[in-house]
């Protein structure tokens, strides 16, 4: 398999609009209280016009703490998911959105790697976090297989009025550095 990344053109976009207002593809992000006036509780699907998403992606380019990218696999020609992190509070916190057609078969770790690459090598960022619902295994398993490790299970969110527990990973780049280099 080989999967790469890729900063789309503003071109693109509509891959993103796509997967958004797909239930399928968004079905893990409904239930949650999001504060956005496009968010369907029910489906999870966020509804933008294609200038919100010029000015979304504009902002996201330009800005240094925050990379976005879409995923492919050199044998499909559209990309098959996106890629981010984003610093917040201090932390790089990343998140990861592959193409309901193509879960299951092991994009999610593979597009990992290349995320780090590109966060620790070319970027210089000094971890990579996210927190992921217990329900979401599969997810979990592809993020502690790229290298990140379980921090904690403190967090909790309210999905459909449930409290949810959620496993906290992290990836720092001295662990990244030593996995990838044990010689160092």
């Amino acid at each position: 398999m080989s999967v790469y990344l890729k900063v789309p053109k503003v071109s693109e976009l509509h891959f993103r609009k796509e997967w958004m207002a797909d239930p399928k593809t968004m079905s893990y992000n409904a239930g949650y209280d999001i504060s956005d006036p496009s968010y369907d509780y029910k489906t999870g699907t966020i509804t933008k016009t294609s200038e919100e998403l010029i000015s979304w992606f504009n902002d996201w380019t330009s800005n240094n703490d925050r990379y976005f990218a879409y995923i492919y696999d050199s044998e499909i020609t559209e990309p098959i998911g996106e890629i981010y992190y984003y610093k917040s509070e201090g932390l790089y916190n990343m998140g990861i959105v592959i193409d309901y057609k193509y879960r299951g078969r092991g994009y999610s770790y593979y597009a990992l790697l290349e995320l780090e690459k590109v966060a620790f090598i070319n970027n210089n960022i000094s971890e990579l976090s996210d927190v992921i619902p217990n329900e979401r295994v599969s997810a979990i398993k592809a993020f502690k297989k790229a290298g990140f490790s379980e921090i904690g299970r403190t967090k909790e969110t309210i999905k459909f009025g449930k409290i949810e527990e959620c496993v906290e990973l992290l990836l720092k780049k001295e662990e990244y550095i030593k996995e990838r280099n044990p010689n160092r």
